[in-house]
């Protein structure tokens, strides 16, 4: 939550030159503000949608290179963590003092309500063993502009389709987030990231 998803997801499929979606943009257009959701139908009814707005999305990337960021917590839901179980998944790492302006400036988080930073460290702590026991890659993301987080996460799932774990093996292309699917690239792109990133 606040770890820079979006962001991060929009650049890495830039450069894969692969779709991109952001599953609370989807929310959002079918169903309105995700803050109205939680106020009228309460917190329950917004994860039930968004359980099933993950699952159609990831079916629709069955088999593509499709970037896709996921809220920071659909991975709490069973049937999520058994789909992304078929996804490369990144998990963006990140702490309270890192995300602290953005929580700040942003006051659309339901769940952040209040005293945010508070909120943001309990939520972390409950949701922490779950990304990291989900995690293929685990990106740092406490320093670096987003091109430069986009190149070390292009380069690392260069390095993980190296180790014989292609996500093109994968039903579903990659996800960016604190918990995040991602796409491997041709040949060519891994090299010429890894080249980048070494500069």
């Amino acid at each position: 939550m606040a770890v820079g998803k979006s962001a991060i997801g929009q650049q890495l499929a830039q450069q894969l030159d692969a779709p991109f979606v952001d599953t609370d943009a989807v929310i959002v257009e079918g169903h309105g503000a995700i803050a109205d959701i939680f106020e009228n139908r309460g917190e329950r009814a917004f994860r039930e949608i968004e359980a099933r707005t993950v699952a159609r999305i990831i079916e629709a990337a069955a088999g593509t290179a499709t970037v896709v960021s996921l809220g920071g917590g659909s991975v709490l839901d069973s049937g999520t963590q058994q789909l992304l179980e078929r996804c490369t998944v990144v998990y963006l790492e990140c702490d309270a003092d890192t995300v602290a302006a953005r929580i700040a400036k942003n006051s659309g988080r339901p769940l952040l309500a209040g005293d945010g930073i508070r909120r943001w460290k309990a939520l972390f702590a409950t949701r922490k063993p779950v990304y990291e026991r989900l995690a293929d890659i685990v990106l740092d993301v406490r320093q670096g502009t987003v091109p430069q987080l986009g190149l070390k996460l292009e380069a690392a799932l260069c390095d993980f389709a190296g180790r014989g774990q292609s996500a093109a093996g994968n039903a579903a292309g990659p996800t960016i987030g604190e918990i995040n699917k991602t796409a491997t690239t041709a040949a060519q792109q891994c090299a010429a990231a890894n080249q980048e990133v070494e500069k």
